[in-house]
């Protein structure tokens, strides 16, 4: 019995982790879209929005980067294996981003946030 709980309260914990990944992710990507959108509006070239999108949202991309960070300790990764997975992880929410922005603007559409 006991050894079903702690199996319970493990999983519960998991699965908290993974949620707050999520959201953070979530989180990160719907500051991007604002971002994005706010530099299509004002026509900024691809080249200057991928140089300018490096260094937005940070405060998001911290957060997600440290929830995956943690995510993936826990489920026994070292620092330095969950550092660069949630970096590569973060690198990869931006490339979405900045890929995407010339089709964007070629287009006229906009990128949608997610809930």
């Amino acid at each position: 019995m006991i050894g079903f709980l702690s199996i319970a309260l493990f999983s519960a914990a998991s699965l908290a982790s993974i949620a707050d990944a999520e959201t953070s992710r979530v989180s990160y990507s719907n500051c991007l879209v604002d971002f994005t959108i706010a530099q299509l509006d004002q026509k900024t070239g691809t080249s200057a929005f991928r140089k300018a999108a490096q260094s937005t949202c940070t405060a998001e991309r911290d957060a997600m980067i440290a929830s995956i960070k943690k995510d993936e300790m826990e489920f026994g990764s070292s620092e330095a294996e969950a550092s660069s997975y949630a970096a590569e992880e973060a690198d990869g929410v931006l490339f979405a981003y900045t890929d995407s922005y010339a089709g964007y603007a070629s287009s006229n559409t906009r990128p949608v946030q997610e809930e």
